[in-house]
């Protein structure tokens, strides 16, 4: 058990403090609205205290409890990364910090976390957008997983019968840019298979292995490099050339600005003018629409029966569920929701809604992830646990720093593949070239029962 500070007692903050404290952790919510407090506590089973998360008092206060963790969630990104600032230098051994502006995630020229001693930034309008555009993607595709805040894409297709390059080894595959191959899994021939056996074998792809017809094939890279990996291998894939989105929130605009560089048209519709004219600044490539997103007959005019994707993306779960309702009534024949209240989920089947995302959902699967995170963190499982994909945070005194990778192989195992490594915020490809360095983070595949050795490795 743990004792654990949330800062912020909006929807994200009671939400992840009723999680930890179903987990018998120990928690104190903090917040300025006393209103806020008086109904957590009256639903949860945690501590509270009234007053604002920056106030370095109150911090020093709570550590005769000697919390492990702090969580700043607030609607103010300021107000979040001060309190982990302060919260650092009064000795809390951990802190995780929402931001909304993205900006804050971007390590290109400043390092966020370093400047404010935020152990882990989460950005749940971004988190979401990643997820609406897997969700677009995935036609053709078997699994779709992003990391690194959006920038690294996981992928995996099966390869057409009609693949004519199963000669060629990997290390002479002229894969595009930013692309590598993490795991395949391929049918065994009958002679290979032994009673109470998988039909199937997993396969950690080194440069001497080729890719057959009908192989299942795990891509990871950029994610501009992976949305388009199809077109490589002659797959088809019906892409989405038209979307109408609801609402001119954060998510919206971090979605839109993930769709510029697939070229698809965007319309979207958001009933508050002063928003619109904001938005269309932002985005000026695409169409803002000044109306009632509820409006049926508006709905019916703008022809949203020919769109290929409707996206109910305002901050108001009752305005997007009816939105998409009408949006079907109009004719469009696939809708997507934003959805904070995850009671809702089992009426969308009821209602026809493909597809529906939940902020609060995926920033408490982030933020859970990070708080059981060690050196190493699982992130995906796939093929029945056969295969993991886990992020290392490589120590100073790693075995494999200074070392190109391609002079790796006594090091590591061989069903263990590193992607992609994060360093200084470059996200870079794994190349043989590559070298890695203390305080870098990577992203590899590997096979769990690797993964006790992988400590003393990394």
């Amino acid at each position: 058990m743990m004792t654990i500070v949330i800062i912020g007692a909006g929807d994200v903050g009671q939400y992840i403090a009723s999680l930890l404290s179903k987990e018998e952790h120990n928690i104190i919510l903090i917040d300025k609205d006393s209103k806020k407090l008086d109904e957590a506590s009256r639903h949860l089973d945690i501590g509270t205290r009234h007053g604002s998360g920056a106030d370095w008092q109150l911090l020093d206060d709570l550590l005769e409890l000697s919390p492990q963790l702090l969580i700043a969630l607030t609607e103010d990104d300021e107000t979040n990364m001060v309190a982990c600032s302060v919260a650092k230098h009064l000795g809390y051994p951990r802190t995780i910090a929402r931001v909304r502006d993205n900006h804050f995630l971007n390590r290109m020229r400043l390092d966020f976390n370093l400047i404010f001693d935020v152990d882990y930034f989460i950005g749940p309008e971004v988190l979401v957008a990643n997820e609406i555009l897997k969700y677009m993607i995935s036609p053709g595709s078997l699994h779709v997983e992003s990391f690194a805040h959006g920038a690294v894409l996981l992928r995996t297709l099966t390869i057409p019968s009609r693949w004519n390059k199963q000669h060629i080894p990997l290390n002479e595959l002229p894969l595009p840019t930013g692309v590598i191959i993490g795991l395949i899994r391929r049918e065994k021939s009958p002679s290979e298979v032994r009673p109470g056996e998988s039909n199937f074998s997993i396969i950690f792809p080194h440069g001497d292995t080729c890719i057959f017809p009908h192989d299942e094939v795990t891509f990871i890279g950029e994610t501009a490099a992976i949305s388009t990996i199809h077109h490589f291998f002659g797959i088809a894939s019906k892409s989405v050339s038209s979307v109408v989105i609801v609402g001119g929130t954060r998510t919206t605009i971090n979605l839109v600005r993930l769709l510029e560089y697939k070229s698809i048209e965007v319309r979207i519709i958001e009933s508050d003018y002063d928003k619109c004219v904001k938005i269309a600044n932002l985005l000026p490539n695409s169409t803002v629409i000044h109306h009632d997103p509820t409006d049926l007959d508006f709905l019916k005019a703008e022809k949203v029966d020919a769109t290929e994707l409707f996206v109910a993306c305002t901050e108001r779960d009752d305005t997007n569920l009816l939105a998409a309702m009408l949006a079907q009534e109009a004719g469009c024949q696939n809708t997507l929701i934003v959805l904070n209240n995850t009671s809702y989920t089992p009426l969308l089947t009821h209602l026809g809604i493909n597809y529906a995302v939940s902020p609060r959902l995926t920033a408490a699967n982030h933020i859970l992830a990070q708080l059981y995170a060690g050196a190493i963190t699982s992130l995906v499982s796939l093929y029945d646990n056969q295969a993991e994909i886990v992020e290392i945070d490589v120590s100073m005194d790693a075995k494999v720093t200074g070392i190109p990778l391609t002079e790796l192989g006594h090091i590591l195992p061989r069903d263990f593949l590193i992607a992609m490594i994060q360093n200084r915020g470059r996200i870079l490809i794994a190349h043989g070239n590559r070298i890695i360095s203390p305080g870098d983070t990577v992203i590899a595949i590997t096979s769990p029962r690797h993964v006790p050795e992988l400590h003393q490795i990394f």
